[in-house]
C-alpha cells in the first residue's frame, strides 16, 4: 500500500480543484457538495454549489445509512448485546427459514430476503401517499412474507427489508430507538453536528431543497422536504453533509470508532462477490471491476485506485456516494446531490479519486 498520494497529501488547499470538478459536472442542474479528507484523522475540505449558500448543505444519505447500521451492529456486538452469528429466529420466528438466517447474512445481503425496489406497488404507494409510509407489516407483506429468493447463504440480492429487520433487532436488543442508537454510538462520539435520523416530514426542512416527480400521481415535481416521509426508507435514513460523512468514514477506517478487528470483519474478511445485474447498486458503472459487498459496505479490490470501500445511495430528490481508498493514502471522499438524475454522485467521487491519483 502506498503511504502517500503522489504528493497530493501535501496540498493544503483543495478548494480550487474540487470546485472545478463540481463546476464541470454539475453546473446549474442542482445543489451538490463534495468533501475530501486526504488522510485518516484529517479534517475534511468541503465545497458546494451554489457557492453563495453560506453553510454546507445537508442531504438525505439514503443507502449510505447501511454503513452506519453495520457499524452500529458491530458496536452492539462488542457490547455483548447481540452476535452477528445470532439466528434471525431469535427475533422473527415467523420468517421462512429464520433459523438458517444470521445477522451477518442480513448485513451482506446473502439471506435471500426480497427487496421492494422493483415492486410497482411500492412506487405507486409512494406516488399516491408520499406523506404516509407503509407500516412494518405492509413492508413485510410485500417482501419476505412472499417467500425467500434463495436458500440463505446460497446467493446475493440487495435487500432494504433485510436492513429493516436489522434496525428492529438493534432496537429490540437495546430497548432504544434506532435514531437514538445512531446518536449515542456514532453521532455524539464523533462530534457530528448535522447528522441525524429524521423521523418526520417536519425534520426535513433543514435539508437542501430537492424536487422529485416520484411523489405525485401526475408526475409533477414536488419538494421532497414538504411531501416525502422518511419512513418510506424502511431501514431508517441518515441526513448529513458530505463533510460529516467523510468524518464518519475516516473514523471507521482509522479505527477511531470501531476496534481494528471489527473494521477488518466489516470490510475485508468476508466480502461477497456481487452479480452484475440491475439489482446491483453499481451495475451501470464501467469503473467497477470486481464488485463485492462486505458488511454494509460496497467494495472493489481491483479498481484503478486499488481497494475502494463505501456505499452509494439514492431516492426521491437526492443521490449520494461515499468511498474510502486505503491505497491512495487513506483518502475518503463523499459527494451528495439534491437531484435524482443527470448528476451522479458516484461520478463526482470517482473524478476526485482520479485527480488524487494523477
Amino acid at each position: 500500500m502506498r503511504s502517500t498520494v503522489n504528493g497530493r497529501d501535501a496540498v493544503t488547499n483543495l478548494r480550487e480543484p474540487l470546485f472545478q470538478i463540481l463546476n464541470d459536472r454539475v453546473q446549474d442542474r442542482g445543489i451538490a457538495g463534495i468533501a475530501v479528507a486526504l488522510k485518516p484523522g484529517a479534517k475534511p475540505e468541503s465545497v458546494w454549489l451554489p457557492a453563495s449558500i453560506p453553510d454546507e448543505p445537508t442531504f438525505l444519505a439514503y443507502s449510505i445509512t447501511k454503513t452506519f447500521t453495520a457499524a452500529l451492529l458491530l458496536l452492539l456486538q462488542e457490547e455483548g448485546r447481540l452476535s452477528l452469528e445470532d439466528p434471525l429466529v431469535r427475533w422473527f420466528p415467523n420468517i421462512a427459514q429464520a433459523d438458517c438466517i444470521s445477522l451477518r447474512q442480513l448485513l451482506n445481503h446473502t439471506a435471500g430476503i426480497p427487496d421492494y425496489g422493483s415492486l410497482q406497488a411500492y412506487h405507486e404507494a409512494v406516488r399516491t401517499s408520499p406523506s404516509v409510509p407503509w407500516s412494518f407489516d405492509q413492508f413485510a407483506a410485500a417482501t419476505y412474507e412472499q417467500g425467500l429468493l434463495f436458500a440463505p447463504g446460497t446467493g446475493w440480492a440487495y435487500s432494504n427489508p433485510g436492513y429493516l429487520l436489522l434496525k428492529r433487532i438493534a432496537e429490540a436488543a437495546t430497548g432504544i430507538s434506532f435514531r437514538n442508537l445512531i446518536f449515542n454510538h456514532i453521532v455524539r462520539p464523533l462530534g457530528l453536528r448535522q447528522t441525524f435520523v429524521p423521523e418526520s416530514i417536519a425534520e426535513l426542512t433543514s435539508l437542501a431543497p430537492a424536487f422529485s416527480r416520484a411523489l405525485a400521481a401526475d408526475r409533477t415535481a414536488r419538494d421532497v422536504r414538504h411531501f416525502y416521509h422518511p419512513g418510506w426508507v424502511s431501514h431508517g435514513v441518515i441526513a448529513s453533509t458530505p463533510a460529516e460523512i467523510v468524518l464518519f468514514l475516516n473514523a471507521v477506517f482509522g479505527d477511531r470508532l470501531l476496534p481494528g478487528h471489527c473494521v477488518e470483519e466489516m470490510a475485508i474478511l468476508t466480502p461477497v462477490p456481487m452479480p452484475d445485474t440491475s439489482n446491483s447498486p453499481q451495475a451501470e458503472s464501467p469503473r467497477w471491476v470486481k464488485p463485492s459487498y462486505g458488511l454494509g459496505l460496497m467494495g472493489d479490490p481491483a479498481s484503478r485506485w486499488g481497494l475502494v470501500l463505501g456505499h452509494n445511495g439514492g431516492g426521491p430528490g437526492y443521490n449520494t456516494s461515499a468511498f474510502h481508498a486505503p491505497e491512495l493514502g487513506g483518502v475518503s471522499v463523499c459527494a451528495m446531490c439534491a437531484v435524482e438524475q443527470s448528476i451522479q454522485a458516484e461520478e463526482l467521487v470517482f473524478a476526485v479519486l482520479d485527480w488524487i491519483a494523477s
